[in-house]
């Protein structure tokens, strides 16, 4: 394999673990605050989590679809834009949703 090939596996499997551990966390809080445990601590961690959620998602999601349409040992920019800008564009709206005043 490939330098870059490793570098992306790396990064797909923490970005995955990271999604897996910030969605459970985040399906747990969800749980204690529709029964009314828990206090105010699982709202605050829904309200914290949800950027980090976005962006593992992002990336996550983004690489597993990179390296599921590309041949063994090739690698594309023109695929890796087509895919990036768009998981960016959904990030920074969601960025935006989160710190904007208005809404």
């Amino acid at each position: 394999m490939r330098y870059n090939q490793l570098v992306t596996q790396y990064i797909k499997a923490v970005s995955g673990f990271f999604f897996y551990l910030l969605g459970v966390g985040f399906f747990t809080a969800y749980l204690l605050a529709f029964n009314g445990m828990g206090g105010a601590w699982p709202r605050w961690w829904m309200e914290i989590s949800d950027l980090p959620l976005t962006l593992t998602a992002c990336v996550y999601g983004g690489i597993s679809l990179y390296l599921s349409i590309l041949q063994p040992d090739k690698h594309s920019k023109i695929a890796a834009a087509v895919i990036g800008i768009p998981l960016f564009a959904v990030f920074l709206f969601s960025l935006a949703l989160n710190f904007w005043d208005v809404l």
